[in-house]
């Protein structure tokens, strides 16, 4: 098996199962009944994340909702948020982020042992599918972002496949980076790229543009050219994830070898670097598990909203 074939069936074991797929919207409309019975029909609720962006993988997932309030509503941004989180906690266990409020404890899904739904308040400014979103990290207490201007985004980039490969890269390598700087990242990387349709000469690309231009790069919000999304991210975090990729790229570049292609994905026991000469052995990362095995993902990064958009 070539390398690129390896690649995409291993992407293709990564698309949800019928039965995840109906857990997700079974809990979707759980929570959407219970806000539009604590709100009536005054607010959109709707999906958002990875979901709709068609990110999402079957290793690692979670549910992003936005709870939108009308331009009218003469609330400030807190307290929409302060009521959405009260009525929320009075049903499940939830955990506050930046800029939404987490529901931890979901029962009777298919899904990774960590899945859990996050909802973002927000208000719509009027004439327009902007809203502002009260958030709460830096010195910043409300942001302006538009939803459909992320999805449209990543999902004509053209980058989708790429975007989930490198996503189960980071999440079985433990490489914690945020969500919505991965998608752009990625999406920078490959900009004007003619391999965006191969995932092995893509992949490179990433992993080069990662450990390369990972640490100077400016993401920007598509949404929102205030909204610098690279600095959600610290230096020494930037430069975890270079050393992380240039550690993959060590294995893999250059290289046709199956056995190099699943160890960069942790699916052997066992990782050939360049540096024995293309042959040598040594021992996996921690974590490491045999192809096939179910992982139980830990939270590696935020929800789409949590990072900023």
């Amino acid at each position: 098996m070539t390398p690129q074939k390896y690649l995409e069936e291993l992407l293709a074991s990564q698309d949800l199962s019928p039965r995840q797929v109906l857990d997700l919207e079974s809990h979707k409309d759980e929570v959407t009944k219970f806000l539009q019975a604590q709100f009536g029909s005054a607010p959109k609720i709707k999906y958002a994340g990875s979901w709709v962006k068609g990110t999402m993988i079957s290793d690692r997932y979670d549910l992003d909702i936005v709870c939108y309030f009308l331009h009218t509503d003469s609330r400030s941004l807190k307290e929409i948020r302060e009521d959405v989180a009260k009525r929320l906690s009075a049903k499940y266990l939830t955990r506050q982020k930046s800029s939404a409020e987490r529901i931890l404890d979901l029962k009777g899904v298919a899904a990774p042992g960590d899945f859990h739904i996050d909802v973002v308040p927000g208000r719509f400014i009027e004439g327009s599918d902007d809203v502002f979103l009260h958030v709460q990290y830096g010195d910043k207490e409300r942001m302006l972002t538009n939803l459909k201007t992320h999805i449209d985004h990543i999902v004509g980039s053209g980058c989708v496949p790429l975007i989930r490969l490198t996503k189960l890269w980071a999440h079985r390598n433990r490489v914690e980076i945020k969500t919505f700087v991965l998608e752009l990242f990625v999406i920078d990387a490959l900009t004007g790229s003619r391999n965006k349709g191969n995932l092995k000469e893509g992949f490179l690309e990433v992993l080069k543009a990662f450990r390369d231009d990972f640490a100077t790069t400016q993401l920007i919000d598509p949404a929102n050219t205030n909204n610098i999304v690279s600095q959600l991210m610290e230096p020494a975090e930037k430069s975890a994830i270079a050393q992380a990729a240039d550690k993959t790229l060590d294995g893999i570049d250059g290289s046709d070898s199956l056995a190099d292609w699943q160890a960069a994905f942790l699916e052997t026991g066992t990782v050939t670097t360049k540096s024995s000469g293309g042959s040598g052995v040594a021992s996996a990362a921690a974590g490491a598990v045999a192809s096939g095995t179910s992982f139980t993902p830990t939270r590696q990064w935020g929800g789409s909203h949590d990072n900023g958009n």
